[in-house]
């Protein structure tokens, strides 16, 4: 059952794990304005989903990101979203 704290957390999550595929991969901000999700899609498997439950999710932020979940990746977006406009 989802409850606000897992939203936020999952939000702040996904912020800092497209900043680290995006130092990763340096072209995948072009790809998907071209629509083309394979090679974030390809990085996901290897950085995330073949490791399914093997790490707690703390854990597994420190091992793809280098660190703990923070607010930093989400306020830069959401700095950059609505600034924009």
């Amino acid at each position: 059952m989802g409850y606000f704290a897992t939203y936020t957390l999952g939000n702040l999550n996904a912020a800092q794990l497209m900043r680290r595929a995006a130092l990763d991969l340096p072209a995948l901000n072009g790809e998907l304005a071209r629509g083309e999700y394979g090679v974030l899609r390809n990085w996901l498997r290897e950085k995330i989903h073949r490791h399914g439950l093997r790490y707690r999710p703390a854990e597994l932020m420190q091992n793809v990101t280098g660190g703990p979940t923070r607010s930093a990746g989400h306020l830069e977006y959401l700095r950059k979203k609505f600034a924009a406009g």
